[in-house]
């Protein structure tokens, strides 16, 4: 009897292809293996998600499966099914999440050889060839060449067209090459017994919030939690939960938003769980990502530490999730296959029937409202604590420092202490533009000015990372009058040296490269930096010495952001900058900006996230953004504006005609309408209930044959 197996390929499509299965392979072919199968001319690594005796339809032929590549599956179906519900909520390709879950190592490899054949070496010394033919052969001449090589080497429109053209004739030969990946099951590792010793000590409060989780740890049902307090007491609660669940022979997911933070996390577990534990990031070795995932796979590791990616982790006999730091943005996969690692955690906990737990003291503004509403927030905050912190109003200073900043520093240099200052903007300049004709140098290829970098004397574009020579004249009227509008940390750094010419000024951020970040965190920690001025990406590092005095600049850039998030992010970022700040009496923060009474601001200030959480609640309600409706983001791109446009106007008039209860928003150009070369127009969505978004999408992008991301928020 024929057997027929449903495929789904890393393709971005939201379908599987029907394969017959090889008579010899029918015996040990499972669902979750991955399969060789041809699709067109290509030869593609694909994964079971389904196998039938009966064909579908009588119509279609059928090809059969190249090569089953596994002998046991790689996912089991407990995954299957999770990853189908996660690629349908955003919208994303199966086949690629698959893909995405699995080590670099395990996705085939293939590349085309082209060889000039015995019939094309005689034709060559004729003149019955095009131009481009006789190039392509004459490249062939000497030996054969992969086709990517020849792609960067000619200069031609369509090479695949011209290889299949040359490739009938019989002037070449292509041969594709695969290098096969092999999972097999391989023999486990012993690992002797270790004992769990895990002595955190708890508080009253936390024992009292950890035994009213554990009480509810029975029969393996889903039991979703919110905690939410200060990560040193989160982290008790979270290791006496683990220790249960290990205790009843259950595996453990530990997800955070940072790589930076699972060392850390990682060598905690060790001292307590010896090899028991895996760290599983994208900055691991090719052949280390692989050598974790065996040991997970093989069932010898109790837990997985890890950033968003180890959500994919193939962890079996899964009972509990955490997700600490749940407010971080970090955990949103933007780039396709798009997910939110945190709504996935829900997923998976809801179908291993696991418990989870996500943990913040800043949560998210909807993941607190869901968690007050459900009734699973469990409250772990005592009064907040009360900073000695100063808000200074910019619009009354007229330099980059402001007089009471300047005097903070001085007096904390005079007592040889460190000073850690924060303005999230890199370069010298956000642009240059000059005061006659108010021309401001854009970048070719995205629509976004150039930033001006003064120490590299150019002008860059922070998208692509096009570049020119700074300009002393403008191009459009040579008026040398060209003025920097914008200040950002070069500028910042540069004053800073003049007003304290005595002091070690160091920068840090992307600009520099990692070796260099990590030189400069070095030398702060040893003591050899008076004033370390970071932007954002400073507030996200770990083992930084605090200081007694934390200087942040100008915040309320993030508010301008045409984002309903922009409140919730500039209290996130405040409160992660402040985080630097010894636990003393003593110790100090200023805040320089033209928005003092700014309820975000100075919420943040004062570290009194409930009262923030209501007012940005409230106003979240008025605007009907979420926890109170869901936003979809349906994002078009391609390089031709016009056809790009036509076709976002297309779709949003079918989803008019379609639903009556989603309000639609655009079309319209994106917040950054064209990046490195690519026009974007967006369109959004907004609707109640998500499910009346997913009736009207599912139809309607079926019709959509452009490029695109979607993002959902709720």
């Amino acid at each position: 009897m024929t057997l027929y197996a449903d495929v789904v390929l890393p393709l971005p499509l939201d379908q599987s292809f029907s394969y017959i299965v090889p008579e010899s392979a029918q015996k040990n072919v499972k669902i979750g293996s991955r399969v060789l199968v041809p699709l067109g001319q290509r030869l593609l690594t694909g994964f079971i998600v389904n196998l039938r005796k009966r064909k579908l339809s009588q119509v279609l032929k059928l090809k059969e499966i190249a090569e089953v590549l596994d002998e046991s599956p790689v996912f089991s179906l407990s995954f299957l099914s999770f990853a189908r519900k996660l690629s349908s909520y955003y919208y994303s390709s199966w086949g690629e999440l698959l893909q995405a879950s699995l080590p670099p190592s395990f996705i085939l490899k293939s590349q085309k050889r082209v060889s000039l054949s015995t019939k094309g070496k005689t034709l060559l010394r004729g003149d019955e060839l095009s131009g481009e033919e006789k190039e392509l052969l004459g490249y062939l001449k000497k030996r054969e060449y992969t086709a990517l090589y020849l792609k960067r080497k000619l200069k031609v429109k369509n090479l695949s067209l011209l290889l299949s053209r040359l490739e009938k004739k019989g002037l070449i030969h292509i041969q594709e090459d695969i290098e096969k990946i092999r999972q097999k099951t391989a023999p486990k590792t012993p690992v002797g017994e270790t004992q769990l010793e895990m002595d955190f000590s708890l508080d009253a409060r936390s024992l009292e919030v950890a035994g009213q989780i554990t009480r509810k740890i029975g029969d393996q049902v889903f039991l979703p939690f919110y905690l939410f307090g200060p990560s040193e007491k989160r982290e008790s609660v979270y290791f006496y939960l683990i220790k249960r669940i290990l205790a009843d022979g259950r595996k453990v997911l530990y997800l955070v938003p940072e790589i930076t933070l699972t060392q850390s996390l990682t060598e905690k577990f060790e001292k307590r769980l010896g090899e028991k534990v895996a760290l599983l990031h994208s900055r691991l070795s090719e052949k280390k990502r692989e050598l974790e995932w065996r040991k997970i796979k093989n069932g010898e590791v109790d837990v997985v530490v890890g950033p968003r990616s180890a959500l994919f982790s193939p962890l079996e006999n899964l009972g509990l999730i955490i997700v600490d730091e749940e407010q971080d943005e970090s955990y949103y996969q933007r780039e396709n296959p798009c997910y939110d690692a945190r709504k996935g955690a829900r997923f998976r906990a809801k179908q291993e029937e696991a418990v989870l737990v996500y943990g913040s003291a800043r949560p998210s503004v909807s993941a607190f409202f869901w968690a007050k509403k459900r009734g699973n927030l469990l409250s772990l905050e005592s009064e907040p604590r009360r900073r000695n912190v100063k808000i200074v109003d910019d619009r009354k200073e007229k330099g980059v420092i402001s007089w009471k900043l300047e005097e903070k520093i001085a007096a904390r240099l005079n007592k040889r202490e460190p000073v850690i200052l924060f303005l999230n903007r890199r370069g010298y300049a956000s642009s240059l533009f000059c005061s006659r004709c108010n021309t401001i140098p854009r970048c070719s290829r995205c629509d976004i000015a150039l930033s001006y970098h003064k120490k590299e004397e150019k002008l860059v574009c922070h998208y692509c990372g096009y570049s020119l020579p700074k300009m002393d004249n403008c191009p459009e009227c040579g008026s040398r009058m060209i003025r920097e509008r914008g200040i950002g940390i070069e500028a910042l750094e540069e004053k800073l040296k003049t007003l304290f010419p005595q002091s070690c000024v160091t920068s840090f951020a992307t600009d520099l490269t990692r070796l260099e970040q990590e030189r400069v965190l070095h030398n702060f920690r040893r003591g050899k930096i008076d004033i370390l001025v970071g932007t954002q990406l400073l507030a996200h590092q770990v083992d930084v010495p605090p200081v007694f005095l934390v200087g942040i600049l100008f915040p309320e850039t993030i508010l301008t952001l045409s984002d309903y998030r922009a409140g919730q992010k500039t209290f996130l970022t405040l409160s992660q900058m402040m985080k630097f700040l010894k636990d003393d009496e003593r110790a100090e923060v200023l805040i320089q900006t033209t928005l003092p009474q700014h309820f975000t601001i100075r919420q943040a200030a004062f570290e009194d996230y409930i009262s923030f959480y209501k007012q940005e609640l409230r106003l979240r309600r008025l605007m009907n953004y979420p926890p109170f409706s869901h936003i979809v983001e349906v994002l078009f791109q391609g390089e031709n504006l016009r056809s790009v446009a036509r076709k976002s106007r297309e779709f949003s008039e079918q989803v008019k005609n379609e639903a009556g209860d989603i309000e639609i928003l655009g079309p319209a150009l994106a917040s950054v309408s064209r990046v490195r070369g690519v026009s974007r127009v967006q369109v959004v969505l907004k609707a109640k209930r998500k499910k009346t978004i997913d009736d009207v999408l599912v139809k309607v992008l079926k019709t959509v044959k452009l490029r695109k991301s979607i993002l959902v928020y709720d």
